[in-house]
């Protein structure tokens, strides 16, 4: 639900967003692509960290916890979470969480 809000919430207000849902190989696989601001390389070296807003989201209301938390419940799931963006060209999170 964050990665579905965080997509809307940095996307133009006409903007696409995909979500993708598959399982393969024994994981879960959801991709939330936004074709929003993006973040920057440096920015997203630091984006699960506690409290982190990217620079380029100082003027878009939250608290820079949403993204901790899911990793957080990812690591007690034995999961991961991959980030792929570009600024101005939108961004793409995939979370893939093991069926056990």
């Amino acid at each position: 639900l964050n990665l579905v809000s965080n997509a809307i919430k940095f996307s133009d207000e006409n903007g696409v967003i995909h979500i993708n849902c598959s399982i393969n190989d024994g994981h879960l696989r959801i991709a939330v692509t936004d074709s929003g601001i993006g973040i920057s390389k440096a920015d997203q070296e630091h984006l699960f960290e506690r409290f982190f807003r990217a620079q380029n989201a100082s003027n878009i209301q939250g608290t820079g916890l949403g993204l901790h938390i899911i990793s957080k419940y990812l690591e007690l799931l034995d999961g991961e979470i991959y980030i792929q963006s570009e600024l101005e060209k939108g961004s793409s999170f995939t979370v893939k969480i093991p069926l056990k």
